[in-house]
């Protein structure tokens, strides 16, 4: 697929370890709800598996909860180059004896980048309309349009399959360019625009 990227070994190890830890943590607040909506999507599970726990992070311009610093170090990576959030989802899907795929679906109804980031390692994955299958590899991200369709799963190999899924819009090379020759704007443009 011509938008997909994929870059394994995204974070520092420190930064993933922080990253993975609170997310798998039991002090994480899921909350339940279903993977795809079916006036919009097209469903491909049975609709008892239509199911997964779930933390909208960032939506309608604003953070959920504190949850928002424990993905910093996604947002404020070089290689996605943020420059505005849409929305940051959290998605947990639980273990079953066969690999659920649970519904063709796109991200929103415009278009900006998308970006998935694999919590942990386990046999689930991202498939893509055209037959791309991205495995669900710990501390992988993959970028592409929000409006390229796919469809998570399920896994059979561990507890669950943790995912954190990001829309946002970014600088061209040459935005990024400009704010590297003067940091201090780059880092003042983080802050007013994060918070941290």
């Amino acid at each position: 697929m011509k938008n997909l990227k994929i870059f394994d070994n995204f974070l520092e190890k420190k930064d993933f370890e922080f990253v993975q830890h609170h997310m798998m943590s039991s002090q994480f607040p899921w909350h339940k709800g279903v993977v795809t909506n079916e006036k919009r999507d097209i469903p491909l599970c049975d609709e008892l598996d239509n199911i997964q726990f779930c933390n909208w992070i960032y939506k309608m311009n604003e953070p959920g909860g504190s949850e928002l610093k424990i993905v910093s170090s996604i947002i404020n990576h070089p290689i996605l180059a943020m420059t505005s959030l849409v929305r940051v989802k959290a998605n947990m899907t639980i273990r079953s004896h066969k690999i659920i795929e649970h519904g063709w679906h796109r991200d929103g109804y415009f278009s900006c980048n998308a970006a998935i980031y694999y919590v942990n390692t386990n046999d689930g994955y991202t498939k893509f309309k055209d037959g791309t299958k991205v495995e669900s590899v710990e501390n992988r991200l993959i970028t592409f349009n929000t409006q390229d369709t796919h469809t998570g799963t399920n896994c059979t190999n561990q507890k669950v399959r943790c995912v954190l899924n990001f829309n946002y819009y970014s600088a061209t090379k040459d935005e990024v360019g400009k704010l590297e020759k003067n940091e201090a704007s780059s880092e003042y443009a983080e802050s007013k625009m994060y918070g941290f």
